[in-house]
């Protein structure tokens, strides 16, 4: 009976031993599960802060695409633009003189000269051309010839109209003479 007494105690001994190591183990666990598992969720955290900035940045990419295919079609506009509504500086003379005299003529104003000064410094590759044209006329033959500068395909710009009347005019046709200063772009 002793023997089983002895054995039975070493039973005891033992399970309580492992259960000592049982909840040893199971403390150590613990402690060193809550930093993994803190971890754990810090990384996932950080994980989905990644997952947002890769999508703001692929919408930064996709916006700054959209923009580089805007500026890439602003240079094409930006000729188209030049061609349409400017005058080559090349052949500018040549053809800015007849198409002054051709809105004149089909206003029905005269003109007697026109004074041109070319600003040598090129702004945004567009070099500034200054007229000044005297311009005698009835009053709505004027309004038409400012109109038809106004509506034609070359720019212009009018910078200041001096107005004067002219003495040779009569009182059933009254003329009214106009020192215009204009200003048009050549591009190159």
């Amino acid at each position: 009976m002793k023997s089983l007494y002895r054995r039975q105690r070493q039973q005891y001994v033992f399970a309580a031993l492992l259960g000592v190591i049982g909840v040893v183990n199971l403390l150590f666990f613990f402690i060193l599960y809550q930093p993994a598992r803190s971890e754990y969720y810090g990384l996932q955290e950080s994980i989905e802060k990644l997952h947002g900035q890769v999508q703001s940045r692929k919408q930064s990419v996709d916006r700054l695409e959209k923009l580089n295919a805007q500026l890439e079609t602003s240079g094409q506009d930006r000729r188209e633009l030049f061609t349409a509504h400017f005058i080559s500086r090349a052949t500018g003379y040549s053809q800015i003189l007849p198409k002054l005299e051709m809105i004149a003529q089909d206003a029905g104003v005269k003109t007697t000269r026109k004074d041109y000064a070319i600003d040598e410094a090129p702004q945004y590759s567009l070099y500034s051309v200054k007229i000044r044209m005297p311009v005698t006329s009835g009053y709505s033959n004027i309004v038409g010839f400012i109109r038809s500068l106004e509506n034609s395909d070359t720019f212009f710009i009018i910078n200041s109209i001096d107005v004067r009347g002219t003495s040779s005019a009569t009182p059933a046709a009254p003329e009214i003479s106009l020192a215009l200063s204009l200003e048009t772009f050549f591009y190159q």
